[in-house]
Parts: C-alpha cells; structure tokens; sequence
C-alpha cells in the first residue's frame, strides 16, 4: 500500500474501534457529550482523507475468478 492508502486504512480502522465503543456505550446510556465530539471529529477527519483520496488511483488485485466489488454512495 502507498503512503496515503496506508494513513487512509488506519483512520478507517480508527473510526470503526470508535463507532464499535460507541455504541456499546451509549446502548448503556454512558456515552458523555465529549466522547460524542470527539468522534465526530474523528469522523469529520475521515471524511475529509475519503474525499482528498477518492481520485487517488488503486492497485486492485483479483484472483482468478473473483469479480471486483464497487461500493456507490447513497445520494
């Protein structure tokens, strides 16, 4: 993986382990208002690598019979 294709996969990975805490904490109501910012700025960082990298070219690599999966966004 390139340099930013590496930074993008651990904020992802960030984001994912803080939403998991999340919302285990606030399905016991234990979730306090600086936690909530504090993912959501979190959020706001990956949002802002997802939409710098976006046009970053990717290696995909598919083996022999596997067909590439694309995710579209919901508009």
């Amino acid at each position: 993986m390139s340099q930013p294709h590496t930074q993008l996969a651990v904020l992802l990975r960030r984001c994912q382990w803080m939403l998991d805490e999340a919302a285990h904490r606030l399905g016991g109501n234990q979730l306090p208002a600086t936690d909530r910012r504090t993912l959501a700025d979190a959020l706001d960082e990956l949002a802002a690598a997802l939409r710098e990298y976006r046009d970053e070219p990717t290696e995909l690599t598919i083996c022999a019979g596997e067909q590439a999966t694309v995710i579209e966004a919901e508009r």
